[in-house]
This record gives structure tokens, sequence and C-alpha cells, in this order.
């Protein structure tokens, strides 16, 4: 069993985590969820004791922890020389696991996302003594559909236990034995699937719903008593005569009458000010996206003749040839590593053809969107890559808070921003931008 206790971690004044325990067991298939920036990942990292908590304690108890980070590691070796004192019918037999028989001699920066996120996979398979529990960090991301069916059946079949972060809704459903949510750095846990965690947060919600709906009822209904209350007070000395010109019985009347008065609103003002302070729940947050870009009509943009391209020895675009016009919304499907990111690049001007023949519109404005959110430097301040495109200052914290991103997140430099604030700054940044072609690649990762 692995196991956290009272773990706290703050970050700039900020709690990321506030008394955190945890213990996860053989056989759980734990799902970790919650916000961009919620500290999932500076978890993992606490068990992993690549990050130290300023208060708890973590528990192996002998376990052998098997990790798999959202960003694989060593990209510049060739992917034998990636596994770590390996032997190589191990390394082979890993790599078979995991679908990826034939790029032992490549580099590890020639693979596709995919393929790098199965190669993570497969030097977690080959550790010895084999783990026994894992902890896997956005396992999905850039998985083709076979892919995923692959991982499905690994984790269902896996013995150990299992740490899962992920947003992906429905491969949760599919592996999930309990759900775990981080919100504003507490940990609590709902058993079942990601449906089941759904269908009780919205019982959670009604319930708080109906809470705040009764008190803001009881808190109306005592101040419209304090104000009859003061207007029968007042209209009670106005409506008072004085007689027989009795000026001292007059006084002594309208001074009893406020005394009285003061008497009962301060009373109710108390009960007033003693009724619990009852939040409004938060509702489900919606994010909004609006394409504003220069082309709406069906001019052309892009004509593709004869495409092709070789990645080393390997032709992945064979005479590709394509026509998009304005306005258009194209979808690339494919397994890994069969050349959609290859395309993609040539597209935006980032990759050269080996031949073939790819016209675009004159003057066309292209942004583009990286599957690993690296477009951007971690040493420049947030905010700064959002001025960048020229945008009202109002126009830009109206776009990131769109996107969730607060003030205190534009303050940060890109590199202290989880990764799904990341791809949230460079989303926000192609839509300030206005561009005329907006080409993304797996742009849900990390979201």
């Amino acid at each position: 069993m692995l196991s956290l206790r009272h773990i706290t971690k703050t970050y700039d004044e900020k709690i990321v985590l506030d008394d955190i325990n945890l213990a996860v067991n053989p056989g759980e298939v734990i799902a970790l969820i919650g916000e961009n920036g919620a500290g999932k990942t500076t978890l993992l990292r606490i068990l992993l004791g690549e990050v130290a908590p300023d208060e708890g304690t973590v528990h192996l108890h002998d376990e052998v922890v098997g990790y798999v980070p959202q960003e694989p590691e060593r990209q510049g070796e060739a992917v034998n020389d990636s596994f770590i004192n390996c032997e190589q019918w191990r390394i082979d037999y890993a790599l078979s696991l995991v679908m990826l028989d034939d790029v032992n001699e490549k580099q590890v920066k020639q693979l596709s996302g995919g393929q790098k996120t199965r190669l993570a996979l497969a030097q977690v398979l080959t550790l010895d003594p084999e783990p026994t529990v894992l902890l896997l960090d956005e396992p999905t991301n850039n998985i083709d559909s076979e892919g995923l069916e692959w991982l499905r059946v690994f984790i269902t079949n896996f013995t150990g236990a299992i740490l899962l972060v992920s947003h992906d809704r429905s491969f949760i459903n599919d592996v999930a034995t309990s759900v775990f949510e981080l919100d504003k750095g507490s940990l609590k846990q709902y058993g079942g699937n990601y449906d089941f965690y759904k269908q009780q947060k919205e019982i959670e919600y009604q319930a708080k719903l109906e809470e705040f709906e009764r008190s803001e009822q009881k808190r109306k209904q005592l101040e419209r008593v304090l104000r009859e209350k003061q207007d029968r007070a007042r209209k009670g000395v106005r409506n008072q005569k004085m007689r027989d010109n009795d000026k001292a019985q007059f006084d002594w009347h309208q001074n009893n009458v406020q005394r009285s008065f003061s008497g009962q609103a301060r009373a109710m003002q108390t009960r007033i000010n003693q009724l619990e302070e009852v939040e409004r729940p938060e509702s489900i947050k919606h994010y909004a996206v609006k394409l504003t870009g220069g082309i709406t009509h069906d001019r052309k943009l892009y004509e593709v003749t004869g495409l092709k391209k070789h990645l080393g020895s390997k032709e992945v675009l064979h005479d590709v040839s394509i026509v998009i016009r304005g306005a258009e919304r194209w979808h690339i499907q494919g397994l890994n590593g069969s050349g959609k990111t290859t395309l993609l690049n040539i597209l935006a001007g980032r990759l050269q053809r080996d031949s073939g023949e790819v016209k675009m519109a004159d003057g066309l404005s292209i942004g583009y969107f990286s599957q690993d959110v690296q477009d951007l430097p971690d040493d420049i301040v947030a905010r700064k890559t959002l001025e960048d495109t020229g945008a009202k200052s109002t126009d830009l914290y109206r776009q990131a808070m769109s996107m969730g991103l607060g003030e205190r997140d534009l303050r940060k430099k890109v590199g202290e921003l989880s990764r799904g604030q990341q791809a949230k700054l460079q989303f926000s940044q192609l839509l300030l931008a206005n561009h005329d072609v907006l080409i993304l690649d797996e742009p849900t990762n990390h979201l």
C-alpha cells in the first residue's frame, strides 16, 4: 500500500495541497481529477519524492513505483538507449507489448506524441523488480484508438495499484474503481467511475443550492420584518399628537417609542447577523471560445498537390492532395506515427516538404497549436505572451478569464503554469491574434 498523510504544500503563498490524506491499495485504479493548476502533478511528484511537502509524510511500504509523466524525458537518445540497465530481450518484449516493434533504431525525438507515451509505458514495464504501483500522468494524451484499447486492457489486467491523472472522461469510466477530486487544495473521494462522480456532484450541488436559497429566504424575511418595524415606529412617532400642550408627556412618549423600537431593531439585527453565511455553490464552468479570424467565406486558402515527405527512410506522406477553403473545419485522423503532425507542420510552414506543391492564399495568417505546448518560452511572464498579440488590455484579460486563467496566473512565468494552464494560455494567444487559419495538433491534451 502507498499512502499520504496530512500532506500540505504551498507555492507563492497559495495553498495547493491542504492536509491531504490518500491510500492506494492493490487492485485499485484511482482516477485523480481536478481543474488545470489544481495540484494533481504536484501530488504525483510528492509521491515520487521529487517534491518535498511542507508538512506531512509519504509511506511507500516497500512498493515499487513506476511513473509515466506527461512529457517523456531523454528526447535526444535512441529508443534503445532510453532504457536504463536493461537487457535487449526485455526491451524488445516491452516494445512489442506497447506495439512499438519497429522503432528500436529511431531517436526518441523522431517519434510521434502517441509513440512517446507508449515508449514511457514500455520503460516502466522493464523495471526490475516489476512495479507494484503505477502513477500515470495523462497517459491518453496523443494515443490513437488502437493504443487506447491496449491501455484499457493493460490497466484492467494490472494486479497492482494505479493512480491515474486524466481529463479523458470516457477512459476514466472504463478503468477507474474510484475517483478522487482535487479542488481548492482539498481531496475528496467518490466511489465508482466518472459517471458516478458526476451524479454525486450534481446531488451535492443541488443540496448546496437549496441550503443557500433557504438561507437567503430567511435573511430576506428577517430584513423585511426589520423594515416594517422601522416604518411602524416612524409612523407612530409622526402620528402622536401633543395633548393639552403637555410637551413633557409628549417627549416622554416619543422617547419610549424610540427606546422600544431600538431594542427590537437591535434584536432583529442580531438575529440577521447570526445567520450562518452560506455561499452560492459554483456552477460548472464553460469556457467561451470565439473564433474571429478575417476569412469566413469560400475563398481557397490551401491547395496541396502531390505532397510527399520522408522522415528518415520512412515515407510518411505519399502523394497527398487537398483543397481547404475558408470557414471549413477539417479533422485529421490516423494511427500514431502515420504523419498527422508532419502534415500539419508542412501546412503551417514549420517543415519543408520533399516534393509536391503547397499553395497558400496571399497574406494568410496562420496560428499553430502544438501538441506538446512547447511554443511558449518558459522564462517569459504569461501576460507578456498575450500583450505581444497587440490586443487591448481589457480584451486580453477578458479572453484569459474566459479560458479560466486569473490575474494571479498571468503574473507567473509560463514555466510555472501547469500544462493545462499553458494550453489555455496558448489558446488565448491564438484567439487574440485573429488568425485566418488555426492549425490545432491534439488541442484537448491536458485540458
